[in-house]
This record gives C-alpha cells, sequence and structure tokens, in this order.
C-alpha cells in the first residue's frame, strides 16, 4: 500500500489525514485538552520509512511500544526526508507515543537515525510548519515561552535520544520567523 500524494500539505491543499476513517471512540478527547507536542524520531535511515504506510504498519505491529501492537499510528504527523508531511490521525485522538503523556499530546515523527545529525533542512522547514499549523488550530500564543513550555522532545520524558541531535533553539527560531512571516 502506497500513501496518496493528495495527503501531503502542500500550502494551498490543507491538511488532510490518511485515515479518516480511524475513529475510536475509547481515544477520543476535546481538543482544549491538548496541552503539549512531542517530537519523535524513526531512529533508523531505511528508505522504506519515507513512506509512513511503512511506519503505520510496524506500528500495528507487536513491537517496542507494546506487545500487542497499536491501533493505528503512533504519531499525528509524519514527516520524511523530503520534508513531506503527513497528517497521519485527526488531532481529536489520542495515540500511544510518550507514556504518561499521550492523553493531551500530540506527536511529531521524523524520518531520522537519532545519533547523527541527519535531518534535513527540508524536514526541520516542515517540522516548524507542522508545529506552527497546529498551534494555530489549538488557538495557542506563538512566542518564545510558550514554545519552551508546549514542545518537548520524545529525550525530555524518555532515557532516549530521540528526536536525536535536533536542537530546540534552532526549531524555536524557525518557528518564530514564521510567525513573523504571517503578521506581515
Amino acid at each position: 500500500m502506497k500513501a496518496d500524494s493528495t495527503y501531503l500539505f502542500d500550502g494551498k491543499k490543507g491538511w488532510k489525514y490518511i485515515n479518516p476513517k480511524y475513529n475510536p471512540s475509547n481515544y477520543k478527547r476535546d481538543l482544549a485538552n491538548i496541552s503539549e507536542i512531542i517530537i519523535h524520531c524513526t531512529a533508523t535511515d531505511s528508505l522504506k520509512w519515507e513512506d509512513p504506510i511503512c511506519l503505520i504498519e510496524y506500528d500495528k505491529q507487536p513491537n517496542h511500544i507494546s506487545r500487542k501492537g497499536c491501533p493505528f499510528a503512533t504519531y499525528h504527523y509524519y514527516i520524511n526526508k523530503l520534508g513531506e508531511i503527513f497528517h497521519l490521525i485527526d488531532m481529536r485522538y489520542y495515540t500511544w507515543h510518550c507514556k504518561g503523556r499521550n492523553q493531551y499530546s500530540l506527536a511529531i515523527a521524523i524520518n531520522h537515525g537519532g545519533k547523527k545529525r541527519n535531518v534535513t533542512e527540508a524536514q526541520i522547514n516542515s517540522l516548524a510548519e507542522t508545529v506552527f499549523h497546529i498551534f494555530e488550530v489549538l488557538g495557542w500564543d506563538i512566542d518564545e515561552e510558550a514554545l519552551e513550555s508546549k514542545v518537548k522532545f520524545h529525550r525530555d520524558y524518555a532515557n532516549k535520544l530521540c528526536p536525536g541531535k535536533i536542537e530546540k533553539p534552532e526549531l524555536y527560531t524557525k518557528i518564530l520567523e514564521k510567525w513573523a512571516e504571517q503578521k506581515k
């Protein structure tokens, strides 16, 4: 199964998600309950992960998150090496991505190996675009204090190098630049 390019965010079509029929009522929440965004990485550089369907299939199998597998994708958004943004799950549903924080956080994953600085400029730009979009949808103010309190990395909560060698100041700067462009 291959991802359909109509599910990519291109700035004109808007944000659509890959499986609009996915609606597990027991994972539903009010958007007002979301208080943070947690950023992850795939921890591999395999090209198979460029297609988010591979990520979804991995998540549904028994894996490092659950011995039984997860109900669907563990991330709301996914960014591949080209910087393409895939909306995997509607924000109204929580996913299994960070123990103890799932019910009130959103998850974004980027495809990169984690241990070395191999994230692309396109990925950083797309990550900033995705975070900016989420802030707008949720009505959050965009300033440095809000970014520091609401944008977290998986490594902030787990003993993991996730999302790898991405640095918060670099990401925050990109988001603030995007915000400044929008205000013009």
